[in-house]
């Protein structure tokens, strides 16, 4: 949206899929009804291969997570991956792989060793050793509205108190990200993401939250956010908002 113009879904699309190959193959993830729309419009002409979400995806049965398509059931297993959306990631990966002749047998091997840095991911390190023993550190770089929504989503499977310290760019619509959040953040912690100048301040990051009713508070980092939340009750503290900030946490970890 900052350098589209119109600022619209069809735009978007455009931009991303208007301009590929004619003489290609083509995957579509997973999309909303009316984006699927607008990129199969976008495409019709496109002499390339074409293959689209349906034709494989990640179904639960039994409460454990498959990939399927006509030929192939895949177990998915994982301590790693917690998100939905994440898991919709490797779906997809796990098609191309599979066209390119990987046996399904190495994928499944493969599949519990795969990481996705800083996205709805557990840590422990430098920055855990000074929590107390029932606290976790959770790193989350969603910046969207949808990936707030899934963090959040994620979030609900928690009969404990959660935590978050927050830093959002200006330009990622903040007031959005952090009301996702109502009703699941028992705290928020604001600070300024560091070294970057888009960053809104911790100052009017609290206003908004104090706008939606959180309880919140202002830390000058990371280090110091954790050190006015860190007790002994058990809980999760989750630092969210921004891939820069999430980069932060992980090199100081």
């Amino acid at each position: 949206q900052e350098w589209v113009r119109p600022k619209t879904m069809t735009e978007i699309c455009r931009q991303k899929v208007g301009y590929l190959s004619d003489d290609t193959t083509i995957y579509i993830g997973k999309q909303k009804p009316k984006t699927l729309k607008i990129i199969k419009s976008i495409l019709k002409n496109n002499s390339s291969n074409q293959i689209i979400y349906g034709s494989w995806k990640i179904i639960n049965k039994n409460k454990k997570k498959y990939y399927k398509d006509k030929k192939n059931l895949i177990r998915l297993d994982s301590k790693q991956i917690h998100s939905d959306g994440l898991w919709e990631n490797v779906g997809l990966a796990i098609k191309v792989a599979l066209d390119f002749g990987i046996n399904p047998k190495v994928i499944k091997k493969t599949v519990p060793s795969i990481q996705f840095e800083g996205r709805v991911q557990f840590i422990k390190g430098k920055l855990t050793k000074n929590l107390k023993k029932n606290e976790r550190l959770l790193l989350d770089g969603c910046h969207s509205d949808e990936g707030t929504k899934n963090l959040a989503q994620y979030l609900k499977k928690f009969k404990i108190p959660i935590y978050g310290i927050c830093g959002i760019q200006k330009n990622k619509n903040p007031n959005q990200l952090i009301k996702n959040f109502k009703g699941i953040l028992k705290k928020i912690v604001t600070i300024k993401i560091p070294n970057e100048p888009n960053a809104m301040n911790s100052f009017d990051l609290r206003r908004i939250a104090l706008r939606h009713n959180f309880e919140a508070i202002e830390s000058d980092n990371i280090k110091d956010a954790l050190k006015k939340i860190s007790t002994k009750e058990k809980k999760i503290i989750v630092i969210f908002g921004s891939l820069y900030l999430v980069g932060n946490a992980l090199s100081m970890n």
